[in-house]
């Protein structure tokens, strides 16, 4: 069924502007106003289209409802504060997922790809916007401005171009494999965006955002050099990409230089300056080098949560803050949140049940997108495998399994889904 032009352009404008709106502080209330206003419109106008899930995702939708089972069993009947885990469960999981939920709706009232597009348009727009951020900077400083960004942290704009490199990645390589982009960008303009995206990664220097940009880009080179026909350009650049995001942070950030002595000094000393911040008992690295802090305090942390994981293999509650309420009741001290690594996050919260079941369902999700991929040349099912697979491995590194990292993932996750093969039903 065709649609009109002004509610093709209404629903364009309306994902690019929540996924625009998402990451930026302060405003939520907007992001819940656009929200309410799309689902008045589906109410409205849209309430013949409806999203149906693909067969092939089916195994890791039953996944998924197992894990929220066992979140809401868990948080009844395991947690010590029952109360406090089903109130982080409505905030930090019902509300994403129903945030997902809108987002495929939404997306089955434009032609097939639209929706894919948007999101797309609105992560680049959030990659020039820093771009030309510093740009304006260096300018009227004359050093280029690392690290700097129009609003919030680095980290925020790392999480941004993850996925946005997650979903560029995946559409070049159904471009070169299949001749056919799902985001139907041209040859130029595909590759332009990845530039970019690799431009904006360079002058973010996050760590842990280079680190999966540099897996992204490989895993697709290894996809490549498993392929019949091996498209060695193709694969040259990628080698480029790889050596350009490691050299340019090695070069640039020199957190690099102490991070394995600092992160083994972090992982083994009895030292509790992670816990004080006591100058005192600063531990020392073997070398005489000067401690390179974040390394320290994120190994010091994963430690911390082991142990507790060991001590209490079924979790304490669910909760993004579950690593701050473990030292609050091993030391006593309040004031912690994340670990800083969402893997650890959710074992200490869910137990290890909770982790295996989130893992399962990634898992799933993934090789499900690979093999429709495999199979029916579905690219779009091949973005949501590398979408996952970024965001699932940023999230060991880092605790971004909340919040509106969870919930802007959860809104891609939603639109791709009602974007791919067999996904939409009329009724």
């Amino acid at each position: 069924m065709m649609l009109p032009v002004a509610q093709t352009w209404f629903w364009l404008a309306w994902l690019a502007a929540i996924v625009f709106v998402f990451p930026i502080p302060h405003t939520i209330a907007l992001r819940n106003l656009l929200l309410v206003l799309g689902v008045v419109a589906l109410l409205w106008a849209g309430r013949q289209m409806l999203p149906r899930l693909a067969p092939w995702l089916k195994p890791a939708a039953w996944w998924l409802l197992a894990l929220t089972a066992w979140i809401v069993f868990h948080s009844v009947a395991v947690a010590p504060a029952p109360t406090l885990a089903l109130d982080q469960f409505r905030a930090n999981w019902l509300v994403p997922m129903l945030v997902g939920a809108i987002g495929a709706w939404a997306a089955t009232q434009l032609p097939r790809g639209r929706a894919a597009q948007a999101v797309t348009a609105a992560l680049a727009a959030h990659m020039l916007w820093l771009l030309g951020w510093q740009v304006k900077l260096w300018l009227a400083g004359g050093g280029w401005p690392f690290k700097a960004t129009p609003f919030a942290s680095y980290d925020y704009h790392g999480t941004l171009n993850s996925f946005f490199l997650a979903l560029l990645v995946a559409d070049r390589l159904a471009w070169v494999l299949e001749k056919y982009s799902p985001l139907a960008l041209g040859r130029r303009t595909g590759w332009a965006l990845l530039l970019l995206s690799v431009a904006s990664d360079l002058a973010l220097q996050s760590r842990n955002s280079t680190v999966i940009s540099v897996l992204l880009v490989l895993t697709a080179s290894l996809i490549l050099l498993n392929a019949r026909s091996r498209h060695w350009r193709v694969i040259v650049v990628a080698t480029g990409m790889v050596a350009l995001l490691g050299l340019g942070s090695l070069s640039f950030d020199s957190r690099w230089q102490g991070l394995r002595e600092s992160s083994a000094v972090g992982w083994t000393s009895p030292s509790l300056y992670w816990l004080t911040g006591n100058a005192v008992t600063r531990p020392a690295t073997p070398s005489g080098t000067e401690l390179e802090e974040s390394a320290y305090l994120r190994a010091a942390w994963a430690r911390q949560a082991v142990d507790f994981i060991a001590e209490h293999p079924l979790g304490i509650g669910f909760g993004h803050d579950a690593f701050g309420r473990a030292v609050a009741l091993k030391y006593g001290e309040a004031g912690f949140g994340s670990s800083h690594s969402g893997w650890l996050d959710f074992a200490l919260g869910t137990g290890l049940p909770g982790l295996g079941l989130l893992l399962l369902t990634a898992t799933m999700a993934i090789r499900g997108g690979w093999r429709q991929f495999l199979q029916h040349g579905d690219g779009v099912a091949l973005m949501s495998s590398f979408l996952v697979g970024g965001y699932l491995l940023r999230c060991l590194l880092d605790g971004h399994l909340s919040g509106w990292r969870l919930g802007l993932f959860a809104f891609i996750c939603g639109v791709l889904v009602a974007a791919m093969k067999d996904s939409r039903q009329e009724t």
